[in-house]
């Protein structure tokens, strides 16, 4: 995988903080080419620590914290929070002068040329601010698109419950890809869209409580998998032996 930066970044700002740049500007660009994420006058994005972690893999989480910070301090980037969720920590970005780094076609700034490279699938697939689905031909891959989302939904559960980030690895992260697939098979086999299977997530982890106290300990992403029928039965009757079917626990809140 290659990376890219503004070279007069990298001298203004530091060079970790020109490549994490790149990325902002990419899905900020792009999410006010599709007048997406417009809050108080400004075009923004979001994202976890932990999934800018595992996009940038030769940064540690807590480079990552540093790299953002000294964005904020150097008065490049700063931060809101327009999550649904109330306990939804993911912060949202913004460019404190947006004209300077989106304003321009294919450029970072207005007089500054970028060195060009095509986003990888990786940067698609953990930085996509909000999923476009309405305005492309061809089908992505779901997983891909929500995966983001649902990890920090997850990541704010962990630290509302915990407080601290929930540990990803790769047998967590795809117990949260079959989750995914799960839950759009169910959307759709009810008629609906598949982006539901992202309330549907929500609207779990918001009633986590409500569960028994077995099922309640069962936090883990690969726990959750095993126990998903379990656990939606339990939020909609009140008890694990009922089985109806996911559509019938969770999408019926949402018709």
């Amino acid at each position: 995988m290659e990376y890219s930066f503004n070279t007069e970044h990298a001298k203004l700002y530091g060079v970790n903080e020109a490549i994490m740049l790149k990325n902002f500007q990419f899905w900020i660009r792009k999410n006010k080419a599709n007048k997406n994420a417009n809050h108080d006058g400004r075009t923004w994005t979001y994202n976890s620590t932990i999934a800018l972690t595992e996009l940038f893999g030769f940064w540690s989480t807590g480079q990552i914290k540093r790299i953002l910070k000294s964005l904020e301090e150097q008065n490049v980037l700063m931060v809101g929070n327009y999550n649904k969720a109330k306990y939804d920590r993911t912060k949202w970005y913004a460019f404190v002068d947006e004209s300077a780094f989106i304003d321009t076609d294919n450029t970072i700034s207005r007089n500054q040329p970028m060195e060009h490279t095509e986003p990888t699938n990786a940067i698609a697939h953990f930085s996509q601010p909000i999923p476009d689905v309405k305005h492309t031909d061809s089908k992505p891959d779901s997983k891909n698109i929500y995966y983001k989302h649902m990890l920090s939904l997850y990541d704010s559960f962990c630290l509302k419950e915990f407080d601290a980030p929930c540990k990803i690895n790769g047998m967590e992260g795809n117990a949260l890809k079959q989750i995914i697939t799960y839950l759009i098979k169910v959307c759709q086999n009810k008629g609906m869209t598949e982006d539901k299977c992202t309330t549907s997530f929500e609207y779990i982890l918001n009633n986590w409580d409500k569960l028994d106290d077995f099922t309640r300990k069962q936090i883990k992403l690969s726990q959750i998998n095993s126990n998903i029928t379990n656990i939606i039965n339990q939020l909609k009757n009140g008890k694990a032996t009922q089985t109806k079917s996911l559509a019938e626990d969770i999408l019926a809140k949402y018709r």
